[in-house]
C-alpha cells in the first residue's frame, strides 16, 4: 500500500511537471493534473496538499541536484578550467534528464511561496556563487580569457538556457547528450579560452 502511494505520488509530480512545462504553472489547474492522470481531482489531495506544494517540491529537488553536483566539482582537485567544463557537462545532463522540471526554472520559480521560495533562492545563489568563483579563479589564473566574471558567467548560462525547453531541444529527436555536451563546450570555450 505504501509502495502504491509513493508510485502514485511520483506520477502526480511527473505529470504536473509536464503540464507546468507546457502550459505554465498559473494556467495549470489541479483538475488538469487529475484529468491527465485519469483520476478525480479530489483524489490528488490524498497524495499532496496543493499545487504550490508540487511546484515547491519540484523546484527544490532540481535545485538540490544542481547544488550537490557543483559542490562535488568545487571540492575536486581539477584545474579551474576543468572544473568549469565539468560543471557545464553536469548542468547539461541534469537539464536533459529532468527537462520538464528544468523548464520551470526559467519562468515558473517566481510563483514559489514560503517555505519553498527561501530554500530555492538560497540554493540558486549558492550555485551561482560557486560557478562565478570558479570562473573568477580561472580568469585570474590565466586559464580563461581576461573578462568580467559576471559577463563570462552569464555568457555560459545563456548558452545553456535554450536546452531547458522541449521546443528548442528534444531529447528524442535532436543530437544525443554526449554530442550536445561537446558542441556546447566547443562553443563556450571558443569564446573564453585565452
Amino acid at each position: 500500500m505504501v509502495k502504491e502511494k509513493k508510485y502514485r505520488r511520483g506520477l502526480i509530480f511527473e505529470e504536473a511537471a509536464r503540464l507546468f512545462s507546457v502550459k505554465g504553472y498559473k494556467a495549470t489547474s489541479m483538475k488538469d493534473i487529475a484529468n491527465a492522470l485519469d483520476i478525480e481531482a479530489a483524489s490528488l489531495y490524498n497524495h499532496i496538499k496543493s499545487k504550490q506544494e508540487i511546484l515547491g517540491i519540484l523546484l527544490v529537488s532540481i535545485s538540490d541536484k544542481f547544488h550537490s553536483s557543483i559542490t562535488n566539482v568545487e571540492n575536486s582537485s581539477y584545474s579551474n578550467k576543468e572544473k568549469l567544463k565539468e560543471i557545464i557537462k553536469i548542468h547539461i545532463r541534469i537539464v536533459v534528464e529532468n527537462q520538464n522540471v528544468s523548464s520551470l526554472i526559467l519562468y515558473n520559480w517566481k510563483y514559489l511561496e514560503e517555505p519553498y521560495l527561501s530554500k530555492y533562492v538560497e540554493s540558486r545563489r549558492y550555485y551561482l556563487s560557486v560557478f562565478k568563483n570558479i570562473v573568477t579563479k580561472g580568469i585570474e589564473s590565466g586559464e580563461l580569457k581576461m573578462a568580467n566574471p559576471w559577463v563570462t558567467l552569464n555568457f555560459i548560462l545563456s548558452s545553456l538556457r535554450w536546452i531547458y525547453s522541449k521546443d528548442s531541444y528534444n531529447i528524442n529527436q535532436d543530437i544525443n547528450v554526449v554530442e550536445l555536451e561537446k558542441s556546447i563546450l566547443d562553443f563556450v570555450f571558443s569564446g573564453i579560452d585565452p
